[in-house]
């Protein structure tokens, strides 16, 4: 079965992506790998030096791991960035998922793996999830999960996979749309104002494509997803500041990654760097020519009993 890789970083010793894989292990009963980079011929001991006892963080992760009986195996990958010694790894254990950390450079301006998630993105043909600094998985579980929507391929992908997740795991689905800002509170004007000719062309176009968009959408969701009850959420407004909005509301929130439509849909990959990097829940990303993997994760999700 191919494996989880969730990233480690010795220097900060954060945690977030490696909770997530074994959460993400668990669900799938995939192998888990912890993956460390350490730096140009540093040892583990000393990438891994942190806290007053001495002891480093990699030892005190393979401890904690064993405490709680988590199967991992922890790989160390010399490397001359965390960007190379993860890619490295995804050659080498062709993984079904990766997991990394969204936190960005430390004061002292050392790399942490956060600022190599946009690059693995552009490598990889597996889905990566993106986790944010501090992360614990819910004591319950994930109960709610969200997809960013768009009416293109990688949008429709993203939908797949977040309806499939749900489905497998008997949880709730929320499905999100984020229209150009300019539809904001529009409507249909009446027949009267069309009659006296005091509506603006443009407006009436704006209105026909929010309408459309609307249709487009609810229709995807109703063919993916009929069979689930599922929220479905409509705005408009800057498509960044309105998925990280809503993935405040949501256990992780699934999204395609470049994906280029219509004019009056959102370019996902346009933000996707901002959603990740900003949202308080884990995100999904679901890489252009990754469906091969994604369908490996889903079966796995699917034909695993655990919740």
């Amino acid at each position: 079965m191919n494996p989880i890789i969730a990233a480690f970083d010795p220097h900060s010793a954060a945690r977030a992506p490696v909770e997530f894989g074994i959460a993400a292990a668990r669900v799938t009963q995939a192998p888990l790998v912890v993956a460390a980079v350490v730096k140009g011929g540093q040892s583990t001991a000393a990438a891994g030096e942190a806290g007053a006892d001495g002891e480093g963080a990699l030892e005190r992760l393979r401890l904690d791991l064993e405490r709680r009986d988590v199967a991992a195996d922890i790989r160390v990958f010399d490397d001359g960035s965390p960007a190379q010694g993860l890619e490295r790894a995804m050659r080498e254990l062709d993984p079904e998922l990766v997991v990394v950390g969204a936190t960005r450079r430390s004061a002292a301006g050392s790399m942490l793996v956060g600022t190599t998630a946009e690059r693995i993105l552009h490598s990889s043909r597996c889905p990566v999830a993106v986790v944010p600094q501090g992360y614990e998985a819910p004591a319950e579980g994930v109960r709610l999960i969200g997809v960013a929507f768009a009416p293109t391929p990688e949008g429709q992908d993203a939908l797949h996979a977040a309806a499939a997740l749900a489905r497998s795991r008997h949880v709730g689905l929320r499905a999100i749309t984020v229209l150009d800002p300019r539809h904001a509170g529009q409507q249909s004007t009446g027949l009267l104002a069309r009659q006296h000719h005091d509506t603006d062309p443009a407006e009436d176009q704006h209105v026909r494509e929010r309408l459309g968009a609307e249709a487009a959408f609810r229709s995807a969701v109703a063919e993916t997803a009929s069979d689930l009850d599922v929220d479905l959420d409509v705005l408009a407004q800057d498509p960044a500041d309105g998925l990280v909005a809503a993935a405040a509301h949501v256990d992780m929130l699934v999204m395609g990654s470049r994906a280029y439509g219509p004019k009056r849909a959102v370019l996902l990959g346009s933000v996707s760097r901002q959603v990740m990097e900003r949202a308080a829940c884990p995100v999904l990303i679901i890489p252009r020519g990754a469906s091969e993997a994604t369908a490996t994760l889903l079966t796995d999700a699917e034909s695993s009993g655990s919740v």
